[in-house]
């Protein structure tokens, strides 16, 4: 097997690559596409560092994870307008949304207004991180298990564990469709097992990817619930504006409706995988996989 360094090495380059091989298209700004694999690949490069956070100095990660966040923060608030604005093309061609179409078309003024000034924030981020030389930082890091005691393969299974007890500690709020947060929490969990253990294929090969498969269906599942949540949110803004005219207001009254609906299947569709996946013991099986040779958590503090 090989060892921590290289295994580090190995995974953040390949989220580097693929967050760099979107910059020319990111900067165009011609295709919605770019900015969500930035994005993705960026959260998968978060994740690997945190993944690695006990066994790097307090000072080696947040200086690795800085700009990432920054950079993270800027490229979502794009990926929130472009999707929004997605979905509000999709709609506007509907013949149920006929009679609201000028109000919507209003809406995605302002959304197209909102992402312009997105992008400058984006653009100067992304040259801080060049001039800065961050990613030629990351690859410099070195972290070791030479302190705590423990294998590479107790490591990573540890991680494995520390991400699924995230996520079944948010498992009570499953059944509780109006604890938006923490339904957008357990998404967060999912998402990150997910790519804690696409990260663990370069150790354990394809033994792990129906486990990462399995999250990404929770994750996703959950990502449309809370895209639905992040619609309701703006439209209750939207409908305490004044000042506006009737057509936007009747858009406006069709949309919270509409979504709200979209919301309810969503959680409901969730709600159904999440009940065939414990059935198929998807959880047990990965933390029995886990749980072999996994060391205390203690036992992952590096001595002083």
């Amino acid at each position: 097997m090989m060892n921590e360094r290289e295994f580090f090495l190995k995974t953040v380059e390949r989220h580097i690559a693929a967050v760099e091989a979107e910059v020319k298209g990111v900067r165009r700004n011609k295709d919605i596409e770019h900015v969500h694999r930035m994005r993705v690949s960026l959260r998968r490069l978060k994740s690997t560092l945190s993944d690695f956070k006990d066994v790097l100095t307090v000072r080696e990660y947040e200086a690795a994870v800085l700009y990432v966040r920054k950079l993270l923060r800027a490229l979502g608030s794009a990926r929130d307008i472009d999707t929004k604005l997605e979905c509000l093309r999709l709609l506007y061609a509907e013949d149920v949304a006929a009679p609201y179409r000028r109000g919507i078309l209003e809406i995605m003024d302002e959304l197209v207004e909102d992402r312009g000034e997105t992008q400058p924030k984006i653009l100067k981020t992304i040259t801080r991180m060049n001039q800065k030389q961050i990613f030629k930082a990351v690859l410099k890091l070195k972290p070791t298990l030479e302190d705590t005691g423990i294998t590479l393969d107790e490591w990573a299974k540890s991680r494995v564990i520390t991400r699924l007890d995230k996520l079944f500690s948010l498992e009570p709020f499953v059944r509780r469709p109006g604890c938006v947060q923490e339904l957008h929490a357990m998404r967060i969990a999912a998402k990150n097992l997910r790519y804690n253990l696409e990260n663990l294929e370069e150790l354990y090969g394809r033994r792990v990817r129906p486990f990462a498969e399995s999250a990404m269906r929770v994750q996703r599942a959950l990502g449309q619930v809370h895209n639905f949540d992040v619609w309701l949110g703006l439209i209750r803004i939207l409908k305490d504006s004044s000042g506006r005219d009737v057509e936007f207001r009747k858009a406006v009254n069709f949309l919270s409706k509409e979504f709200s609906s979209r919301r309810d299947e969503s959680y409901k569709d969730f709600l159904i995988l999440w009940d065939a996946l414990k059935k198929k013991k998807a959880w047990a099986r990965l933390g029995f996989f886990a749980l072999d040779r996994v060391p205390t958590a203690r036992s992952l503090r590096r001595s002083s």
